[in-house]
């Protein structure tokens, strides 16, 4: 898959091309005939095939994204663990925060759920991982790393940041107490769930002992 900012010459010759398409330049000189991917020739001589023709062509083809436009989205990600934080208005609060504290808002989206920091299947955080690897997103907001996810958040970044996506926190100091009484909950809970597997490890050998 390629960007259209990875094409940055005006005109590509024709072996080049075959080279960002994975073909012979046999082929190109096929598709220049049966009118697919046009070449016209330069003042010396040479066929070349000028960069929106291989856009236009790497477009039909499905091999092409365009990161040159404009209309990207920032998004206001906030999550909490449980219902009863969200009938206390915990996740509003998150949201307004973040709106009244980011100056330069473009195209905001706002995802909010409930859901542990434990559950790498939430579906908010499904829906942004789809849009950032569809490059529609800019900047994405947060409160606390905690709130996109409680492991892994490292392995998150690399994958925003290959997309040209910056992940900002911006504390809000009010809500500090809330993240921490999530992290002991998770922190139970994910012991709880371990502790549960390794009674069925235990259980499951005594049974083949038997």
């Amino acid at each position: 898959m390629y960007k259209v900012s990875d094409l940055t010459k005006k005109a590509y010759r024709v072996k080049e091309t075959a080279d960002i398409l994975g073909v012979t330049t046999m082929t190109i000189r096929r598709y220049d005939r049966e009118g697919k991917l046009k070449t016209v020739r330069t003042a010396g001589g040479h066929r070349v095939i000028l960069k929106d023709d291989l856009i236009a062509f790497l477009d039909r083809k499905g091999m092409i994204v365009d990161d040159t436009v404009q209309d990207k989205k920032d998004v206001i990600y906030a999550r909490v663990s449980s219902h009863d934080q969200k009938k206390n208005g915990d996740l509003d609060r998150q949201v307004l925060f973040l709106v009244e504290h980011v100056k330069d808002l473009s195209n905001p989206v706002i995802l909010k759920e409930v859901g542990s920091g434990l559950n790498d299947n939430r579906k908010e955080l499904t829906k942004l991982l789809q849009m950032v690897s569809g490059d529609q997103v800019r900047n994405v907001y947060i409160t606390y790393r905690d709130r996109l996810t409680r492991f892994g958040y490292r392995y998150l970044e690399t994958m925003f940041t290959a997309h040209g996506v910056k992940i900002i926190v911006i504390k809000d100091r009010k809500e500090e107490k809330s993240v921490q009484q999530e992290l002991v909950e998770d922190m139970m809970s994910l012991m709880a769930r371990f502790s549960g597997k390794l009674y069925g490890l235990r259980s499951g050998r005594r049974k083949k002992e038997q």
